[in-house]
């Protein structure tokens, strides 16, 4: 995914249409342009977990073990590789109007439903600051390689990380 694996002014419509198997044209007449077809692509990307939903009382062991897992940068099976939120999130950074539709589509997918999922007061505070704790551990642990977070202190940093997000549930 071409999107995850560099910025969005360094992805160009030929490559897409190339790794696609069709003429540029043909990407251009159905998207409208780059802009519409990076939305399309990152919809659904930033989608709450099932899994986190499946209980309040562990949402932050549920999210900090998903962080964590080793990364994937391949389908099963040798599918295409899969988005990577992550990767998105952070090149987007760089490109104000591209960095501002990730924020809409990350609020929309994740912060917000979360907001709902904890409800009470300061909800969308509290899942903001959620995902603030998940976007900084998945950036040391997958983007920097941290070390300390793949070695023999993983357990405790997880331990850690994960009574911080519960703080913030409640």
């Amino acid at each position: 995914m071409r999107f995850s694996q560099n910025s969005f002014e360094n992805v160009g419509t030929r490559e897409i249409a190339g790794d696609a198997g069709v003429d540029a044209a043909l990407v251009n007449r159905y998207f409208g342009g780059k802009e519409n077809l990076f939305a399309e692509v990152i919809e659904g990307g930033f989608v709450l977990s099932e899994a986190v939903s499946a209980d309040v009382d562990a949402i932050g062991e549920t999210l900090v073990r998903q962080v964590l897992e080793p990364p994937s940068a391949r389908g099963k099976g040798g599918e295409p590789p899969r988005f990577d939120g992550l990767s998105v999130l952070l090149r987007a950074t760089g490109n104000p109007p591209i960095a501002a539709m990730v924020a809409e589509r990350f609020h929309a997918e994740f912060v917000r439903p979360l907001a709902r999922l904890i409800g009470g007061r300061d909800a969308e505070l509290r899942a903001t600051l959620i995902a603030s704790h998940v976007i900084g551990l998945a950036t040391m642990r997958h983007g920097l390689g941290s070390a300390v977070l793949s070695g023999p202190a993983r357990k405790k940093a997880a331990t850690r990380v994960a009574a911080a997000i519960q703080a913030c549930v409640h």
